[in-house]
């Protein structure tokens, strides 16, 4: 197996895909290695990932490797490789405009080529900035509802999706989020130490509370049993570039069958993040503190709109005809949807914020009492997500019980 460094990813290019050209000299950037700059590259945490450029053109070479890049203990299959790939190739065909070109898929080697997106940003970097993303929302709706809605049996027939689910079982990478995401700390077990002893002895009474520990193992169950569409699975603010008009997603590795409400649920969570941090770095004003956290509320709030907007839009136009004339389908699935996003959305969150994992919003933050400050209202935005999330019955609810925390735990008015 050829293994791509700096020194050869230029030689493997021309030598299998001649008729892709990049003249002389050709520049090698590794992201993560900092050449780019982190709003734009990423942080390469599991693959070794090459940006080649003339000067005119440029592309990235990606390569899936067995021994995670920056966690050298850890080991993933890298036919994540292939699943990639293939469903680059299936979302490309529903929606296009949000999903990376593809050159090349080398399945020996684990290698993809696919067209370079660092024309725009990574929105994480932008939004620990304040920028304000007019259509994002709207953008992570429209790829979600889509790709959801057409790979799912509501469209599909009945044995191609269950050939489908089968081909995409993705086993190694379901077994990275059934145990650290709803069980464990999300890369460790560990409690982030610089919080000190008070913020892991709160993690660890939530964690072990007896209804909040039943919440997670029923969501956890929901994921591992509900094969409702082939989810992302890693839908963050990490893996979405975009400007004030355009979006693509990358990081196409976990697809496998999971609930209709995970991917959206997983991005509330990165949300709720962006809000806890924006609650304690600093600001010109509080007045444009106030107003950047109300549009982060905002974003969950038309996320979830615009996801149903979306998918019931297609659903009329395409779902099969034994499920639209089934009287009350839609509002029910609904209903489930905004309920489970939440209560998944708590799950990722708290399992991505107690551990000592990097977390580029709350890192964002220098004062260290602020930080663990802004990790405390983000548990605590989580525990009430745990308690609550099965009895929302429409989006509001749900955003009363994240302000109320924000309120409680700023202690100034913010919101």
């Amino acid at each position: 197996m050829i293994a791509l460094s700096k020194e050869n990813v230029v030689s493997y290019l021309r030598e299998h895909v001649p008729s892709f050209i990049l003249k002389d000299p050709v520049s090698v950037s590794q992201i993560g290695d900092g050449d780019l700059g982190q709003d734009v590259e990423g942080d390469g945490y599991c693959n070794y990932i090459f940006r080649l450029s003339d000067g005119e053109r440029s592309i990235i070479v990606k390569q899936t490797a067995e021994v995670l890049r920056r966690r050298e203990a850890l080991t993933v299959d890298p036919i994540r490789s292939r699943y990639e790939y293939e469903i680059m190739e299936i979302r490309s065909k529903i929606v296009p405009r949000y999903v990376p070109r593809l050159y090349y898929g080398d399945f020996e080697n684990n290698i993809i080529i696919m067209e370079d997106v660092s024309n725009l940003k990574l929105i994480r970097f932008q939004m620990n900035k304040n920028h304000y993303y007019p259509h994002l929302a709207r953008h992570m709706a429209h790829y979600l509802a889509a790709t959801h809605f057409y790979t799912s049996e509501f469209y599909m027939d009945t044995d191609d999706y269950r050939r489908q689910i089968a081909h995409f079982m993705n086993a190694s990478m379901r077994d990275t989020m059934e145990g650290p995401v709803f069980l464990r700390m999300f890369g460790a077990d560990d409690y982030d130490p610089k919080c000190g002893p008070e913020f892991r002895d709160y993690c660890e009474a939530i964690r072990h509370d007896d209804n909040l520990q039943f919440q997670r193992y029923k969501l956890r169950h929901l994921f591992m049993s509900k094969s409702e569409t082939l989810i992302h699975g890693d839908f963050h603010t990490s893996n979405i570039f975009a400007d004030d008009n355009n979006m693509k997603v990358i990081d196409m590795e976990y697809p496998l069958s999971a609930p209709f409400s995970y991917d959206m649920g997983f991005m509330i969570a990165n949300i709720i993040t962006q809000i806890c941090s924006a609650a304690f770095r600093p600001y010109d004003s509080e007045a444009a503190r106030r107003k950047y956290i109300t549009y982060l509320l905002s974003v969950i709030k038309a996320l979830y709109n615009y996801y149903i907007e979306f998918f019931f839009k297609y659903w009329d136009k395409d779902a099969k005809l034994e499920y639209k004339i089934t009287h009350g389908y839609k509002e029910s699935l609904a209903l489930d949807i905004l309920r489970e996003c939440f209560g998944f959305a708590a799950c990722y969150n708290f399992a991505r914020v107690c551990g000592y994992m990097d977390t580029a919003e709350f890192d964002f933050i220098e004062d260290n009492k602020k930080r663990t400050k802004a990790k405390f209202m983000s548990v605590d935005i989580d525990k009430i997500l745990f308690e609550n999330w099965s009895s929302y019955d429409n989006i509001d609810q749900a955003l009363d019980d994240i302000i109320s925390v924000i309120r409680k735990r700023s202690r100034k008015n913010i919101i």
